[in-house]
């Protein structure tokens, strides 16, 4: 016989928990499904966030290893670099670990029922609608089913609400978390750029952890406009790490112990990430910065809307795409023109990108507009602002 609960999750990551938080919290009988035998691995994300992430949710200080309020960014390909003193924390790097296991607590501490080690299968229908899934253990029928299992969107893709086949751009990072890391600034972000020196279309990173210990990684996007030579996003990591890397000096002696490698849609959030008795949340949607990757923030805003509309729509007993269309209304709204900037920003040559970031970050730096380079980071642009940054992309690159 068939476990039956109002909302199911899929997914135990920032989007999964955030919604289930969200459903629990006001009575929902809730599940959440987990294919890993622990919540948080293994690890896929840099674990890089803006503070008001942590404030918001009310996280312990033993969530930050290190918190941040310098950026760097190195262009190894002209020799030139920018650092920026935001005068304020701005963001940190988390223990991904313990800031799960929060999320973790506060959903159990809300009646939320947690399985692990069950992989979905496929979605249990009515013939239209999703009124569940099948595990790899049993059965699961609910009001509604949320898809937060990441860039497999499990139920998503078995819908139809994600294409199987599409090719979209796609980001891939990987990294290792090291010890005896000489660090340049254990309170900065350091960003290094060049297509040929660093890596093709993004960028490489020193994300400190501590004073001599840090996560150190590349990320690249593949089915871009531009063209990679390499594919393996390994060789690339070696490289950056090698005897001519711009950081040689840096983790040179460094030894590392974890190796964390994850993938992330970057063709901006489809474009109804719901069907009949389905939520779709996270990297799932598509929802990462069009710019850095950056995904938690979004992972636990849109979670929460994910939520809410859940529970409006157990609550009117109607799960259709009429009642779930106002979850997209509300990712929408926040997003405003911020991914539509970011796709067009993708489409800038990487040498010309990056080269014109860091000319425009100097000027901005000596007018004192640190909020608006911050919100170049944030990728919390819209098109004014956008031209702002990037005065000699307007006409070319932004619209």
């Amino acid at each position: 016989m068939a476990i039956k609960c109002d909302v199911l999750v899929v997914g135990a990551g920032p989007a999964g928990l955030a919604t289930a938080i969200t459903t629990s919290g006001v009575g929902l009988k809730t599940i959440l499904v987990e294919k890993n035998s622990e919540i948080g691995y293994p690890v896929k994300t840099s674990a890089f966030t803006w503070r008001n992430v942590w404030e918001k949710w009310k996280l312990s200080e033993n969530v930050v290893y290190q918190k941040q309020n310098f950026l760097y960014l190195n262009s190894v390909h002209s020799k030139r670099a920018v650092e920026v003193n935001f005068k304020k924390i701005v963001g940190g790097v988390l223990d991904y670990h313990i800031f799960l296991r929060e999320l973790v607590f506060k959903a159990i501490k809300n009646n939320t029922k947690i399985f692990l080690s069950q992989r979905v299968i496929e979605p249990l229908t009515d013939g239209t609608a999703v009124i569940g899934v099948k595990t790899s253990k049993q059965d699961i029928q609910s009001k509604i089913v949320v898809d937060c299992s990441g860039p497999e969107a499990v139920i998503a893709k078995k819908m139809g609400v994600v294409s199987k086949n599409q090719t979209r751009e796609l980001g891939i990072g990987m990294e290792y978390e090291m010890k005896n890391v000489n660090v340049r600034n254990p309170n900065s972000i350091d960003f290094y750029v060049g297509k040929e020196e660093v890596v093709p279309i993004s960028y490489g990173w020193v994300f400190p952890t501590g004073l001599d210990s840090a996560r150190v990684g590349v990320a690249t996007i593949y089915n871009a406009p531009e063209e990679i030579e390499k594919e393996n996003i390994k060789i690339w990591l070696d490289r950056f790490l090698g005897e001519k890397s711009a950081i040689y000096k840096i983790v040179k002696d460094a030894q590392p112990f974890e190796m964390h490698m994850g993938a992330y849609l970057l063709s901006g959030m489809i474009s109804q990430p719901y069907s009949d008795g389905l939520i779709v949340v996270g990297d799932a949607a598509a929802q990462a910065s069009m710019l850095l990757g950056e995904g938690i923030r979004y992972a636990l805003e849109f979670g929460v809307y994910a939520g809410e509309t859940a529970v409006r729509a157990v609550s009117k007993k109607d799960i259709s795409v009429d009642t779930l269309s106002d979850y997209a209304k509300k990712c929408n709204e926040y997003l405003g023109e911020t991914y539509e900037v970011g796709s067009d920003l993708l489409q800038v040559p990487t040498d010309e990108y990056w080269e014109a970031l860091i000319d425009n970050i100097i000027r901005l730096k000596k007018k004192g507009e640190l909020d608006l380079i911050l919100d170049y980071f944030k990728t919390a642009m819209d098109y004014k602002k956008a031209i702002e940054i990037f005065p000699e992309f307007k006409g070319k690159y932004l619209k």
